[in-house]
């Protein structure tokens, strides 16, 4: 079979490399022609942004000589840098020689265009600062002094003073036309009210006799010298400002725009005739390739007729068997092994693919059962799971009504008893609320367990001290120690600051912790040690309970936190450990909380666990199960450190 194949497609092979061949020449010629087009049209393009970016500019030193503003400025000043990257870019592509001389005539008038416009702006800031420095202080201080001279003499003075006023006011107001305008006509005005404002105060000057007059005419003379200098400096500054923009920057920004658009006009027609060898060189490769693809489809057609004829019938027919073999018929005819070419060993295989399919559909069958025995077996265990949260939750509550009751009686009761003086009773009653309330915790641990198992415990978040909190649970935790003959320590600095989280879990969960370290631990110590931390960037409270109780082997540690499991026989008073939930609570309230456990024990030695909780809380991006740490955990909830001594730890 693969003789007759090959002999079908050797000669199709042959004009396939005819036709690579010619492509391959083809494409030689093409590449090279396309890297001058893609060079010409990427000249080009950099001309044409290079002229939108000087026409930008113009628009922004525009902008800036008529407004005047920083932002206009520094925008000026960013076009400039651009259009001057972009003609050196221009620059270094150009090959040519005329390319070469108009990039470089562009960027001198662009640095001659520059200068001008850096000239124009010193030249308008210098007037702007003359006119608020010199000028208007002048014109007050003029006005200020006239106003003086009205009430030196008679109503001639009054008369003469208020026009010498006037004619300052309005020199000052044809100043600013001209600035305007540039009208020439403003600036004869200016002069003329300058001068109007000079007679009137040598008239004045000629018959006013009061005494200090004259000083103050004096005075006047000067303000209107200074009036004048300061006119004549901001015309002439004016006047520069429009040779500058008429001589400099008006043909600078010709020049730079002609030498960018000779630029630009020569890679377009350059660009153009490249154009047209492509396109022509195109069309032939297209002739050659479709006769070469005409004759290699003939003898493609030949070769599959062929093949077609001694191999595609067999070959069909063994394909439709294994399509009914796939659809799981195994009565479907099949074909009759012949010799021993490839199509006798398709045959075969398709002989055995029946038999696999056969055991294949037997073991689905016998599966199918199997699965449908386990799905019934699941919902039976389900439906047990959830009889068993529903009795824990009912018994929950039914108990914590006459419990509450209980110790309600037993506190009223143990009042009265004190008040009588019959102290031995009272301390029954007491031993009898202190049963009661550990009876209610055992109930309030069991209807949290409830609500876990059943999922719906929820997160009640709010703002509390810590300091405040570990005094409280000292409080709450010396019973316990007093009952076994511990003694309970704080260790804590002042001012932790605030906790954002659920207040609830998380005292419960140190209660937990002091509880069992107490209740371990008989005639040593209880430590609860709390510190703030930085984690990753955010603020973190590493709250550690340690004892020198019996301690539990490491082994032991993931045991422990799974429900219903406790942690050693009775203590020596015989007393029962509890219902064996504190620990598995401790575990799901962190892991609520979106924090961590560490435990450390040794036997004999004690035990020491930490407990690490945000101190705002964030719910947790991720469900982690309440196990023990293993290798390649991102974020472990329970993890094992190596026990050391409260002693140790603080060196």
């Amino acid at each position: 079979m693969a003789g007759r194949i090959s002999v079908g497609f050797a000669a199709a092979l042959a004009l396939v490399l005819v036709l690579t061949m010619v492509g391959l020449g083809w494409l030689y010629a093409v590449t090279r022609d396309v890297g001058a087009f893609s060079s010409s049209a990427d000249m080009s393009q950099a001309a044409a942004d290079a002229d939108i970016a000087f026409r930008d500019l113009e628009v922004s030193v525009r902008d800036h000589l008529a407004f005047g503003d920083d932002q206009s400025l520094l925008d000026a000043t960013w076009r400039h840098d651009t259009v001057l990257e972009r003609l050196e870019g221009l620059a270094r592509s150009a090959t040519a020689p005329p390319d070469q001389q108009a990039a470089a005539k562009g960027r001198a008038s662009l640095n001659e265009y520059w200068t001008a416009v850096e000239r124009v702006i010193a030249l308008r800031n210098d007037r702007s600062t003359r006119t608020i420095t010199v000028l208007e202080p002048v014109v007050a201080q003029t006005r200020e002094k006239l106003g003086l001279l009205k009430s030196a003499g008679g109503v001639d003075s009054t008369a003469l003073a208020s026009d010498a006023a006037i004619a300052v006011l309005l020199m000052q107001e044809h100043l600013t036309r001209f600035v305007d305008r540039r009208d020439p006509q403003d600036a004869e005005a200016m002069r003329a009210q300058l001068d109007t404002a000079r007679g009137k105060l040598t008239e004045m000057n000629r018959y006013l006799w009061v005494p200090g007059t004259r000083q103050a005419i004096g005075e006047v003379g000067d303000l209107l010298a200074k009036a004048g200098d300061a006119v004549e400096k901001i015309e002439a500054a004016v006047l520069e400002e429009d040779a500058i923009r008429a001589e400099t920057m008006a043909p600078n920004a010709a020049g730079i725009a002609a030498n960018i658009g000779d630029i630009r006009r020569r890679a377009d027609a350059e660009a153009g005739g490249l154009r047209g060898t492509l396109s022509a060189g195109m069309a032939g490769y297209t002739k050659v390739a479709l006769w070469t693809g005409g004759g290699v489809l003939l003898v493609g057609l030949l070769a599959v007729w062929l093949v077609q004829r001694s191999v595609g019938r067999p070959v069909h027919a063994m394909a439709g068997a294994v399509a009914a073999l796939a659809a799981g018929r195994t009565d479907v005819a099949l074909p009759a092994i012949r010799g021993e070419d490839e199509i006798a060993g398709m045959a075969r295989a398709v002989h055995t693919l029946r038999a696999s399919v056969e055991d294949t559909e037997r073991q689905r069958r016998e599966a199918e059962a199997m699965h449908g025995r386990l799905l019934r077996e699941k919902e039976r265990a389900e439906g047990a799971n959830v009889a068993k949260t529903n009795f824990l939750v009912n018994l929950s509550q039914e108990l914590h009504g006459p419990l509450s009751d209980i110790i309600n009686s037993s506190q009223t009761l143990m009042s009265d008893l004190h008040r009588l003086g019959v102290d031995e009773l009272a301390t029954d009653v007491e031993h009898i609320q202190w049963t009661g309330e550990q009876l209610a915790g055992l109930v309030d641990a069991l209807l949290d367990y409830a609500k876990i198992e059943a999922g719906s415990m929820d997160v009640c978040l709010q703002d509390f001290d810590v300091n405040r909190l570990l005094i409280e649970l000292r409080e709450r935790s010396l019973p316990a120690a007093d009952l076994h003959g511990d003694t309970l320590e704080l260790t804590a600095p002042a001012g932790l600051g605030a906790m954002h989280s659920d207040f609830t879990k998380v005292r419960q969960a140190l209660l937990n912790l002091l509880d069992n370290a107490c209740k371990f631990t008989e005639g040593g110590s209880v430590t609860l040690t709390a510190a703030k931390i930085e984690r990753d960037g955010a603020s973190w409270f590493r709250f550690t309970v340690s004892d020198t109780g019996r301690g539990f082997p490491t082994a032991q540690t993931g045991r422990l936190f799974q429900p219903f499991a406790q942690g050693g026989a009775p203590n020596a008073k015989g007393k029962p450990r509890g219902a064996g939930l504190g620990l598995t609570l401790v575990g799901h309230y962190t892991a609520m909380l979106g924090g961590d456990i560490e435990v450390a024990s040794e036997p004999g030695q004690g035990t020491r666990i930490t407990l690490t909780l945000p101190a705002v809380y964030q719910p947790p991006v991720e469900e982690r199960p309440l196990k023990v740490a293993t290798a390649g955990d991102s974020r472990p909830l329970l993890r094992v450190a190596d026990y050391r001594p409260v002693a140790q730890l603080t060196s």
